[in-house]
């Protein structure tokens, strides 16, 4: 069992998800995005909604949650993700950095890429499956890893930027044989940056 503290944490994160996420969406119809010819009025959106914020606010949080089991011991660890989508491109490169509550190597750095299998989509959504691998790090031992991922592509009211909703597994395999490798689970939500 988690301690209490921990679960606090929790419970507080995700509380403040969806207390953001239930005053965001207030503010936003889909008809106040598109005009007749499509286009974006994203002048009178930003005043609507202070959406000026949301790009910093991307980037920094929410931190998602994310669950790490190495050496037959479990530990809770929240991370960010940050990506990016090269034009015309089928997949995603990105950054995640993690912190793994325990008292010693407590810092996950990742680099990766990822293909994109698309599942299904709808006129807001869609709907990837996601499969590929990348490098990982704490500073004393490194590794690479193939990670799957099942993942919600929404767009947000800037043409660059959009929000992935997902749950990923992965399994880091070390370069020494004497280390242990780490399996990790997380969910949560990740900026993606087009360009």
């Amino acid at each position: 069992m988690l301690p209490k503290r921990i679960m606090r944490l929790y419970l507080l994160i995700i509380s403040l998800t969806l207390i953001t996420s239930i005053g965001y969406t207030q503010n936003i119809r889909l008809s106040d995005i598109k005009d007749g010819a499509n286009n974006y009025r994203g002048k009178e959106i930003t005043e609507k909604t202070g959406g000026n914020f949301l790009v910093p606010a991307l980037l920094l949080w929410p931190l998602n949650p994310m669950v790490v089991a190495e050496n037959s011991k479990v530990y809770f660890a929240l991370t960010k993700e940050v990506s990016l989508i090269l034009p015309r491109a089928r997949g995603k490169i990105g950054f995640e950095y993690s912190y793994v509550f325990r008292t010693e190597r407590n810092n996950h750095l990742r680099l990766y890429a990822d293909y994109f299998i698309p599942l299904g989509q709808g006129d807001f959504a869609v709907v990837l499956l996601n499969v590929g691998g990348g490098y990982f790090t704490d500073t004393k031992k490194s590794g690479l890893f193939p990670q799957l991922s099942m993942s919600i592509l929404a767009p947000t009211l800037y043409d660059n930027l959009a929000l992935t909703f997902y749950i990923k597994v992965r399994q880091t395999f070390m370069f020494r044989k004497e280390e242990a490798n780490i399996f990790d689970a997380s969910t949560g939500i990740g900026a993606v940056f087009f360009f």
